[in-house]
C-alpha cells in the first residue's frame, strides 16, 4: 500500500508539473499554467488527477484488457522518458563544453558521460525486448500493438511538431545557456566570486558532519 501511494504521489506531482511546464512554454493550452495563491498549478493537478481516476476505472473494462494496454503503454513511456533524459544530459554537457562554460558547474555528475550513455543504451534495449511475451509461444498481434504502438506515435508527434512549428535542431554553439540560469539571491560580487572559484576548481565542502554528509549526497546524486 505504501508503495502504491508513493508511486501515485510521484506520478501526480510529475504529471501536473509537466503539464504546467508545457503550458508555460506554449506546448499546451495556457490555462494549464494557472497557479493558485500557494503557487500550485491547480488546473494541471486536476487534469492529472482526473486521468488517474479514468485509468483506475479502465481496470474494470473488458476484463482488464484496457488496463493491460495502459500498463504496456506507460511502461514504454517511462523508457522513452529516460532515453530522452540521457540524450538531454549528453547534449547539455556537450553544449557547455562547446561554449567553454563547464567551469560554471559547481557540481558535476560523476557518472558522465558513461552514466547517460548507459541509460540510453539500456532503456533502448528494454523498449525493444519488453514485448517478448507477444512472440511466445505464438505471435499475438493485439499485444504486439499495445507494446510497440507508442514508438511510431512518438515519431509522428516529433516529426509533426518539427514540420508544423518549423523548429530546427539547435547546434551546441548556439544553445541558450544563459536565460533563466539560476543564481537568484546572489549579488554581483558573489556571482563573480563563485565563477572565479569554479574556474579555479576551489569549491570546498563545508566543515563538520553536515559538510561530510552533503559531500556524500552530492557524490551519489549530483
Amino acid at each position: 500500500m505504501t508503495s502504491v501511494i508513493s508511486a501515485g504521489n510521484h506520478a501526480l506531482f510529475a504529471g501536473s508539473r509537466l503539464m504546467y511546464s508545457l503550458g508555460v512554454n506554449g506546448h499546451a493550452p495556457k490555462f494549464f499554467a494557472k497557479l493558485n495563491r500557494n503557487q500550485v498549478p491547480w488546473v494541471a493537478v486536476l487534469l492529472t488527477s482526473s486521468i488517474s481516476g479514468l485509468c483506475f476505472g479502465a481496470s474494470y473494462i473488458g476484463a482488464g484488457q484496457l488496463w493491460t494496454w495502459l500498463q504496456n503503454i506507460v511502461g514504454v513511456s517511462n523508457q522513452l522518458s529516460w532515453i530522452a533524459i540521457g540524450i538531454a544530459s549528453l547534449r547539455f554537457r556537450a553544449g557547455l563544453k562547446a561554449q567553454g562554460l563547464e567551469h560554471l558547474l559547481p557540481f558535476k555528475n560523476w557518472t558522465y558521460p558513461y552514466g547517460p550513455i548507459f541509460s540510453v543504451v539500456l532503456n533502448s534495449v528494454l523498449v525493444l525486448v519488453q514485448g517478448w511475451s507477444c512472440f511466445s509461444p505464438s505471435f499475438q498481434a493485439v499485444d504486439f500493438v499495445s507494446f510497440y504502438i507508442e514508438l511510431p506515435v512518438m515519431l509522428v508527434m516529433f516529426v509533426a511538431w518539427k514540420v508544423v512549428k518549423k523548429t530546427k535542431w539547435v547546434k551546441l554553439e548556439e544553445m541558450d545557456l544563459v536565460t533563466d540560469r539560476y543564481d537568484a539571491g546572489m549579488t554581483l560580487e558573489e556571482r563573480e566570486e563563485a565563477m572565479d572559484k569554479a574556474k579555479m576548481g576551489q569549491w570546498r565542502a563545508e566543515e563538520g558532519w553536515k559538510g561530510k554528509m552533503k559531500c556524500v549526497g552530492q557524490w551519489l546524486f549530483a
